[in-house]
């Protein structure tokens, strides 16, 4: 996976985050997966699918549990729209926004490279932002790079683009 930074559009950003505000109604995680293309100025996001409608049932168990045919329906929308998956965002239930074991152990796409987003509160959280996201990228072999938002290497970025 490459490693130049993703972009990702403030009203992108913005309609994501209210979008598992609403769908996670603030009793049950849920998530969603960035696509975009890489170009030469880094990878652009210019869609999200959210994990229950690739899998009804992600969201089950207040949990995010994605399955496997989820995946294919991923992979066989990326294909049909030319688009990558970037990165993937998940919400947890209060402001702690460190991984879990689960987390850890259990990466969306255990490609190194990958980057991972962790949203408070069921989402409800900032719209304009990603300070109050935990932002990590998949080193392999279940290790974790920890990034801050305003960090100059911080792999995500958001852009008024």
């Amino acid at each position: 996976m490459a490693s130049k930074q993703i972009q990702i559009p403030l009203l992108t950003w913005r309609r994501l985050v209210g979008d598992l505000t609403a769908r996670g109604a603030g009793t049950r995680e849920t998530g969603a997966f960035l696509m975009g293309k890489q170009g030469d100025e880094g990878r652009a996001v210019l869609d999200f699918l959210c994990y229950d409608d690739l899998d009804r049932r992600a969201l089950t168990h207040g949990i995010v549990e994605f399955h496997r045919g989820g995946f294919s329906k991923l992979w066989d929308i990326c294909k049909d729209r030319g688009l990558q998956v970037l990165a993937d965002v998940h919400t947890h239930p209060t402001l702690d926004v460190r991984q879990s074991y689960t987390d850890k152990v259990n990466p969306m796409l255990p490609v190194r490279g990958h980057v991972a987003l962790i949203l408070p509160r069921y989402g409800v959280t900032s719209r304009w932002s990603l300070a109050p996201a935990g932002i990590y990228r998949f080193a392999g072999r279940g290790r974790w790079d920890t990034f801050l938002a305003d960090a100059a290497d911080c792999p995500v970025k958001l852009s008024l683009w």
